[in-house]
């Protein structure tokens, strides 16, 4: 059965997959009858061997015969060595899950390279795709937590990593015999993918449970022609960011905001905003934010973004011009706004817009040197800034990676990361996506001007944090739903704080 590029959708149910062509009626994909259904295979194994035991036990209640203790004699020899060897195994299959940007990298690659054995891709993987649209559903938790054999290897956003590692669903990957070289990668990234598993002592260091695939974070874009010509700096804390708002805008008609933010992902902004103020909302699998200190930063980072509505952000009832997909990013090319925050991938966006044919706006960026990047400010005084980390990275099921036939799929785990997590993989991705690499090498033999950009200016910061935001789904969406209501103008940041408190307190009754 082929599960080429975007042909197929899945949600994992047991040992099933639940697959929808595209364009076609949904179906059940069932495993075949016998050995090549793992679970099959396995509970035989196991009932053979149970039935066995019991019929073994029966006969040792009788006499056996000579000729019977000859016969078990010889059984025991070959099995010591002297009959013949034992069937091998068969390969394993490694299905893996991906979306339309690694399936577009790996058919580039596919059409570039004559060494690296991208054009047999598809005949030694099955791929699975899953369309943005479930990603934030979580479609991966049943299948992992009904110990399925399928997928074998996950493509999975950083909280997600956390939350099934510490589950203990995951394969670690450097100590394994999957042996990923952690050190490869750059230290602050491969810190974000790296987990404490449950029952493990606090005191133990984490182990890496997915190799990532890129660095993505969320960051200040500024204008930077227009801070150049007044002789400003890329602003670190709110303060800086208003001032510079306040001595520019007065003198440059044609901007209408001094900041622009994607009203639709505000929640996963206001992560890297709050944490500038000093805030958290979990630490580890406790909440937090009810603490007095928590409390605090939160008031003031909410209140700082509402403060800056009709003046520098636009007014609470023109926001919903920029829910659109692209709105935002369109103000900005057409200079509108001084600073924005969105992902860093936005660079390449940005690039692709202004070398486009796309009649020029008066007073519009013409050049992609026109724009800078830089962290998200924080709070005065406050000694870090951050990144709110949105990166993929691939994970390893551990039910197939211990299971009946761990060696093989070990082995193709292996060859596999060798294809999607290499220098030319994560080059290619540069090039196409905009993405920065997540190994070393790939960022030394960089050269794309765009995406070296981002990193020194933003990712290799000192002061620069990478944070995951919490790994309990029901957390974000808390946060989405209520802060989005501050930002319609509707309730007041104390109001609001109030009714997290409450929906968080609720959840942790829940379990």
């Amino acid at each position: 059965m082929d599960f080429g590029a975007g042909e197929c959708s899945l949600l994992t149910e047991g040992a099933g997959l639940f697959s929808q062509q595209q364009g076609k009626s949904a179906r059940v994909l069932n495993w075949p009858a016998g050995l090549d259904n793992p679970f099959f295979f396995a509970e035989n194994r196991k009932l053979k061997t149970d039935e066995g035991g019991r019929h073994m036990r029966r006969r040792v209640l009788l006499t056996p015969p000579g000729w019977l203790k000859r016969l078990v004699a010889l059984c025991l020899l070959g099995s010591l060595g002297c009959g013949s060897p034992p069937a091998p195994l068969p390969p394993a299959d490694i299905t893996y899950t991906f979306d339309d940007h690694t399936q577009k990298i790996i058919r580039l690659l596919a059409e570039e390279s004559e060494v690296i054995p991208y054009k047999d891709f598809d005949r030694r993987f099955t791929g699975l795709f899953v369309p943005p649209s479930l990603f934030s559903l979580e479609p991966f938790v049943l299948g992992l937590s009904t110990e399925s054999y399928i997928p074998t290897i996950l493509l999975l956003e950083a909280h997600w990593v956390k939350r099934y590692g510490e589950a203990g669903w995951l394969q670690e990957l450097e100590r394994s015999q999957i042996k990923f070289p952690k050190n490869s990668l750059v230290p602050a990234v491969a810190e974000a993918f790296t987990v404490s598993p449950a029952g493990t002592s606090s005191g133990r260091p984490g182990e890496l449970m997915a190799a990532p695939a890129s660095i993505r974070g969320n960051i200040l874009f500024y204008r930077r022609d227009l801070l150049d010509r007044y002789g400003l700096r890329a602003p670190r804390h709110w303060d800086e960011l208003k001032a510079i708002c306040r001595q520019v805008m007065p003198r440059e008609r044609r901007l209408k905001y001094g900041l622009l933010l994607d009203p639709t992902r505000f929640g996963n902004d206001f992560y890297s905003i709050f944490w500038g103020f000093g805030g958290r909302v979990m630490d580890r699998d406790r909440f937090v934010l009810a603490e007095p200190e928590n409390q605090a930063a939160f008031l003031a980072a909410l209140k700082e973004i509402q403060g800056m509505q009709g003046s520098i952000l636009p007014a609470a009832g023109h926001l919903r011009r920029f829910e659109a997909e692209g709105a935002t990013l369109q103000s900005f090319c057409q200079g509108e706004a001084l600073f924005m925050i969105a992902s860093n991938t936005c660079m390449q966006d940005l690039g692709n817009f202004l070398g486009g044919t796309r009649q020029q706006v008066p007073g519009g960026l013409t050049h992609i040197r026109q724009v800078g990047v830089a962290p998200i400010p924080s709070q005065v005084r406050h000694p870090r800034r951050y990144t709110n980390l949105e990166s993929f990275g691939w994970a390893v099921n551990i039910v197939p990676a211990t299971g009946w036939n761990a060696l093989n799929v070990i082995d193709g785990v292996r060859q596999f990361l060798k294809l999607v997590v290499n220098e030319a993989f994560q080059l290619q991705a540069a090039e196409t996506w905009g993405e920065v690499p997540s190994l070393r090498g790939a960022l030394e033999k960089m050269q794309n001007p765009q995406v070296l950009q981002v990193y020194n200016d933003v990712f290799a910061v000192k002061d620069l944090v990478i944070r995951v935001r919490p790994h309990r789904p029901q957390v974000n969406v808390i946060l989405s739903r209520r802060l989005k209501e501050v930002l319609d103008g509707g309730r007041s940041p104390e109001a609001v704080l109030q009714e997290v408190l409450q929906d968080l307190e609720r959840l942790a009754s829940a379990g």
